[in-house]
């Protein structure tokens, strides 16, 4: 019995420190302001949305995954894409100017403040460090049969006595 509870434990808080991270990581990264359409090579027209969570590979808590006409407009080439976070149902039928690197991967927004990117990035890092400190700890008192390192104390040379 003490077995099993020590391999849930080593199993569920490393699954719970990676949910906790993903949602720190994916509340800032998925901050958005709308781009200059005039300006946007690519435009973006939401077509459904569907609801997830409250628990995903995102992180805790609920979000959308929406279908997306994308519009190229030089050439009015039109492809969909599946985009998760920052559209929601509200905004089926509205365009938005949208950049992506890759076909297939989720769109992000044309527009988004440095700051916003730099402080998701330093929030992951944080917890990423704070979490693997916890993992330390959380090992040593999960497996207390492991072996110790033990702290040599230095030995005391006296004189000898006449």
């Amino acid at each position: 019995m003490n077995t099993l509870r020590r391999v849930l434990v080593a199993l569920i808080v490393p699954l719970l420190g990676y949910l906790l991270g993903a949602t720190i990581f994916n509340h800032f990264w998925n901050q958005v302001e709308p781009g200059d359409l005039a300006k946007a090579d690519l435009v973006a027209t939401a077509k459904s949305c569907e609801r997830r969570g409250p628990v995903a590979l995102r992180g805790f808590g609920f979000y959308y995954e929406c279908q997306a006409e994308v519009r190229v407009r030089s050439s009015g080439e039109t492809y969909t894409s599946t985009v998760t976070g920052w559209l929601t149902p509200e905004d089926i039928g509205k365009q938005y100017a949208v950049h992506t690197v890759r076909h297939g991967r989720p769109l992000q927004p044309d527009v988004r403040s440095q700051g916003q990117v730099f402080l998701g990035w330093l929030c992951t890092f944080v917890f990423v460090i704070a979490f693997l400190f916890l993992n330390v700890w959380i090992a040593r008192h999960v497996w207390p049969d492991a072996p110790r390192r033990k702290r040599r104390m230095p030995i005391r040379y006296e004189p000898p006595q006449p």
